[in-house]
């Protein structure tokens, strides 16, 4: 799989975009992953909502390295699990712009997981620390509560992690937005909520425990 990512990544065109502030949302932890209502990882982490279409974003929080804001991303690789298995459809995904490859299996909800390993041969910027990676439409047919979690894939390019690249070769560990303490727990829920938001900057948040 690191073969691969480094393959895809060698096609990337890498862009010097200059990091912005800003970023709306409650998060604590750099490279954090999760599932949201809108595209900057902010929003709703939860609907209760039936026989609808329901768009839900796979958001990358505050990517860093050593500490340094990471300006852009060109492969990720994760999976997705749903508990209980049933009464949910993937109607539909968006990649990025200029994604060149997925070698994922991102066809099997309906036996509780889809895989995503993306590649990109345009640069996604990261914009007010944090960047979509993909946006999914869901429909969930029946009242009854469905988990969404995260995982690594099968065969992970960095072993038990999920991860994203933004230079090639240098392949780094995602969180689950679930937090360190609870990694298997719910990143979005059907007929719930999971993960709190808040409409404030990650400045003015860091803030209060200063």
């Amino acid at each position: 799989m690191k073969k691969l990512l480094f393959a895809v990544s060698a096609l990337a065109a890498l862009s010097l975009l200059a990091p912005s502030t800003g970023f709306a949302s409650d998060h604590v932890y750099p490279n954090q992953v999760g599932l949201y209502e809108f595209s900057d990882g902010t929003g709703a982490t939860g609907t209760m909502d039936v026989n609808v279409l329901e768009v839900v974003y796979l958001v990358l929080t505050k990517p860093e390295k050593d500490g340094v804001p990471i300006e852009h991303i060109n492969a990720f690789e994760l999976t997705l699990n749903f508990n209980p298995v049933g009464n949910l459809f993937k109607m539909s995904e968006v990649y990025p712009p200029g994604v060149i490859v997925d070698v994922g299996d991102s066809s099997h909800i309906g036996d509780g997981y889809l895989t995503y390993i993306v590649g990109m041969a345009d640069s996604k910027p990261v914009t007010d620390e944090s960047v979509s990676l993909l946006e999914i439409t869901f429909m969930h047919t029946a009242p009854g509560r469905i988990e969404v979690s995260l995982d690594h894939t099968p065969k992970p390019g960095i072993d038990g992690h999920m991860a994203y690249q933004s230079v090639s070769g240098d392949l780094r560990i995602m969180y689950t937005a679930a937090g360190p303490e609870n990694v298997d727990g719910p990143v979005y829920v059907f007929d719930g909520a999971a993960v709190a938001t808040e409409d404030a900057s990650f400045g003015s948040v860091k803030a209060l425990y200063r």
